[in-house]
C-alpha cells in the first residue's frame, strides 16, 4: 500500500474555494493512494443552477449489470467491486465547499506508483500535447508515431500523462466536433489566410443545407507562379481525397526547372457541366494574365463542354496516356497483344499527318478493327490528342495529365481521406509548402553553382547563364546534336527558304524540312519541338551554324519561361493591385523564437534541481 502524505489526506470539515478545488484535491490524494475517481452524483440549486451538492467514489464503486457484457462485441473485464470509499462536499453559505464524507478504506488492492500513471482518472491529454498533436497531424504524422515523440519529451512512456486510447479517443472527438461545423470552418480558415495576405483568392457554394457543394482557392504564390508559367495547364478530377468523396481538382502546371506547380484547386461534390462551369469561371477570375494557351484534360464530356463555353480561345488537349491507357479496354486481348506495339509507333513516331493517317489505316485493315466504334472516334478526334496533329500548340512538354497523377502521388502521403474539409486544406498546404521548397532550392542552385560546359562554343556559353539548369542541359543535348548534321537549302520561294536538315553519315535516317520566313528570320523545322517544347530543336541549331550564327541564340528562340529570371517581373491582379508572395508570419515567427529559447532554458535548468524549481516558479508566475 502506498504511503500518503497526510498533507495530502482529505479530512472532515476542510475547506475549498471551488468545486473544482474538490475534485483535484481528492484526485491528487487517489493518485497518491493508488486509486482510480469518478463523480457518483451531482446536485444543482434549481434557482442559481450552481452546484451545492457533489459526491466522487473509487472507480471500484458499485457493480456491473447483469447481461450487459454479453451483449457487447468487444469483452471487457470486470471493474466493479463494490468499493465503499468516497467524498462528498457541500456549499455552504460562505460559498466555500465543506467536506461533509470522507470514506478512506477500500476492498481491494491498490495500484503500486508503477502502474499509477494507468488509472483513468489519473490520465489527461495536456493542452502542450494538444498542440503538438495538431501540429504533428497536420504534418501527417501518424499516431502511433506521436505517442513515440510524447514518450521521449515526457522521459518515458510512463511519464506521458496518457496512453495511446486516449489520444485516440482525443482524435475521435476532434473529428466529430469538426464535422459538423465543417462548412464554417472551411470559411473561417480561408477567411484568415485572406486577411494574413489580401492576395488569396477563394470561393465557397454551399447547398440548402449548409453543406459545402464546391470550393475553389488559389494563394499569391499560386496566382504569381501562374502569371509565369501559366501558358499551359493541366486538369485532373481523378482522385477522391476526403471523409466526404469530394472530387480533388487541381490545376497543375510546370515551372522553369521543369517542375511540377499547382495553380490553383478544387473541390468538387460531383462533376457535372455546372459544377466545371463555376469552377472555370472561379479560375479564369483569381488568375492574372488570362487564359491559358493550353489546358490538358482526359474527356470527359461534361469538362469538355464548360471548356468550350469558359476557355473558347484555349487549345483543349486530351491527355495521350488515358487515352492509350484504354486501348487495353477498348480491344480483345489477343488483338491488343499483336496490335498495340503497331499502334504506339504510329502514335509517336509519324513523321507528319499524311504518315499518320496511313499507318493508322493500315493497322485498322490489318487488325479487322473497321467496325471498332471506339477506335473510329479516337481517329476522328486525333486533331485533339495525336501529337503530330497537336505539336505546333505550346505544350511546355507536357502531353498528357500523368504530371498530374505524380502529383496526386504526391499529396497523398500527407492527406487522408479521414480528413474533414478543413484538415485536408491544411495538410495539402503544408504538401504545397513541401513541394515550393523544391523550387527554392532549384532557384538556389542556379545562382549558386554553374552548369559544366563541354567546350568553350559562345553559344553554349551563353545559354549557360540564362536558361535554368534543367533547361540548359536540354538546350545543350541539342546543341551537341547538331553538330553531327548538315544543312542543304532546297528551294527557294519569294516569301521563304526551304533547308533540309540530315544526320551526317547515317544511312536511313530521316530528314527533317526547316522552313525560314524572309521577312522574319526566323525558322520552323518540322519536328515542330520549338513549337511544342520551347527548347530549339538540333535540326534549327544546325541551320543557325550554317548561317554562322555561332555566337549566340537569337532572343525569338528563347522562351522566358525557360529562363533564370522569368520571375523578377512584378504580378498585377484585375484591379491594378500587385500580387505578392508575402503573409503575415509574425505569429509564427514569435512562437518559433520563443520555443527556441524556452528549450535552451529547460536544457540548462534540467541538470539541476534547483535551477528546475526556479524556472517552474517563474513560469507558473509568467502563466
Amino acid at each position: 500500500m502506498m504511503i500518503v502524505k497526510p498533507d495530502c489526506k482529505p479530512t472532515l470539515g476542510q475547506e475549498f474555494a471551488s468545486i473544482d478545488d474538490v475534485q483535484a484535491f481528492y484526485n491528487n490524494y487517489a493518485k497518491e493512494a493508488g486509486f482510480s475517481t469518478r463523480i457518483n452524483s451531482s446536485k444543482k440549486d434549481k434557482e442559481t443552477n450552481e452546484i451545492y451538492r457533489k459526491e466522487y467514489v473509487c472507480s471500484k464503486e458499485g457493480s456491473t449489470s447483469k447481461g450487459v457484457r454479453s451483449e457487447t462485441k468487444r469483452r471487457r473485464g470486470i471493474s466493479r467491486e463494490g468499493c465503499t470509499a468516497k467524498l462528498a462536499a457541500i456549499r455552504s453559505k460562505t460559498g466555500k465547499y465543506i467536506v461533509t464524507v470522507f470514506v478512506e478504506d477500500h476492498n481491494h488492492s491498490l495500484a503500486t506508483p508503477r502502474k499509477v500513471h494507468l488509472l483513468r482518472s489519473h490520465r489527461n491529454v495536456t493542452d502542450v500535447q494538444r498542440v503538438l498533436y495538431k501540429q504533428l497531424t497536420e504534418a501527417n504524422v501518424p499516431l502511433h508515431q506521436q505517442i513515440s515523440i510524447f514518450e521521449l519529451q515526457a522521459g518515458g512512456i510512463e511519464n506521458i500523462g496518457c496512453i495511446g486510447k486516449d489520444l485516440y479517443n482525443y482524435e475521435s472527438t476532434m473529428r466529430k466536433e469538426m464535422k459538423g461545423d465543417d462548412a464554417d470552418l472551411l470559411f473561417e480558415h480561408f477567411t484568415s489566410e485572406k486577411e494574413k495576405n489580401s492576395a488569396f483568392y477563394f470561393e465557397i457554394m454551399t447547398s440548402d443545407e449548409d453543406h459545402i457543394n464546391r470550393c475553389f482557392w488559389a494563394d499569391a504564390i499560386s496566382r504569381r507562379g501562374y502569371s509565369y508559367f501559366g501558358d499551359v495547364v493541366v486538369f485532373d478530377t481523378t482522385y477522391n481525397t476526403n471523409r466526404y468523396g469530394m472530387i480533388l481538382a487541381p490545376f497543375v502546371g510546370v515551372n522553369n526547372h521543369g517542375q511540377t506547380i499547382v495553380f490553383a484547386c478544387a473541390l468538387l461534390g460531383s462533376e457535372t457541366t455546372d459544377s466545371f462551369v463555376w469552377l472555370f469561371e472561379q479560375f479564369k477570375k483569381a488568375m492574372p494574365s488570362g487564359p491559358p494557351k493550353m489546358i490538358i484534360t482526359d474527356q470527359d464530356p461534361a469538362m469538355t463542354k464548360a471548356i468550350k463555353q469558359c476557355l473558347p480561345n484555349t487549345f483543349h488537349r486530351y491527355c495521350s496516356w488515358h487515352i492509350l491507357n484504354k486501348f487495353s479496354e477498348k480491344l480483345n486481348a489477343l488483338i491488343y497483344r499483336d496490335y498495340y506495339r503497331d499502334f504506339q509507333k504510329c502514335i509517336w513516331e509519324s513523321y507528319n499527318m499524311e504518315e499518320f493517317d496511313s499507318r493508322w489505316k493500315e493497322i485498322i485493315t490489318k487488325s479487322q478493327l473497321n467496325e471498332n466504334e471506339w477506335l473510329q472516334s479516337m481517329y476522328e478526334i486525333r486533331s485533339k490528342w495525336v501529337p503530330i496533329y497537336v505539336n505546333h500548340v505550346f505544350s511546355a512538354g507536357m502531353s498528357s495529365s500523368q504530371r498530374v497523377e505524380s502529383c496526386h502521388a504526391f499529396f497523398k502521403r500527407y492527406v487522408s481521406k479521414k480528413d474533414s474539409l478543413v484538415e485536408f486544406v491544411v495538410r495539402f498546404n503544408r504538401a504545397l509548402a513541401r513541394q515550393r521548397h523544391e523550387e527554392l532550392h532549384a532557384d538556389h542552385i542556379d545562382i549558386n553553382e554553374k552548369p559544366v560546359i563541354k567546350l568553350p562554343f559562345a553559344m553554349e556559353k551563353q545559354m549557360s547563364e540564362i536558361y535554368t539548369r534543367k533547361m540548359f542541359y536540354k538546350f545543350q543535348e541539342e546543341f551537341w546534336n547538331s553538330l553531327l548534321y548538315t544543312t542543304e537549302l532546297v528551294n527557294e520561294s519569294s516569301d521563304c527558304y526551304m533547308y533540309k536538315i540530315k544526320r551526317e553519315e547515317e544511312c536511313g535516317s530521316r530528314v527533317r524540312e526547316i522552313v525560314v520566313e524572309k521577312n522574319q528570320n526566323f525558322a520552323s523545322c518540322s519536328c515542330k519541338k520549338f513549337e511544342s517544347e520551347g527548347i530549339p530543336c538540333r535540326h534549327i541549331l544546325s541551320y543557325l551554324s550554317k548561317m554562322k550564327i555561332n555566337s549566340y541564340l537569337p532572343d525569338h528562340y528563347i522562351l522566358k519561361r525557360w529562363t533564370q529570371f522569368v520571375k523578377r517581373d512584378k504580378v498585377i491582379d484585375e484591379i491594378g493591385l500587385e500580387i505578392i508572395d508575402f503573409s503575415n508570419k509574425s505569429f509564427l515567427l514569435r512562437r518559433s523564437a520563443l520555443f527556441e529559447l524556452a528549450s535552451k532554458v529547460i536544457d540548462h535548468a534540467a541538470h539541476s534541481e534547483e535551477a528546475s524549481k526556479i524556472l517552474q516558479d517563474n513560469l507558473h508566475q509568467a502563466l
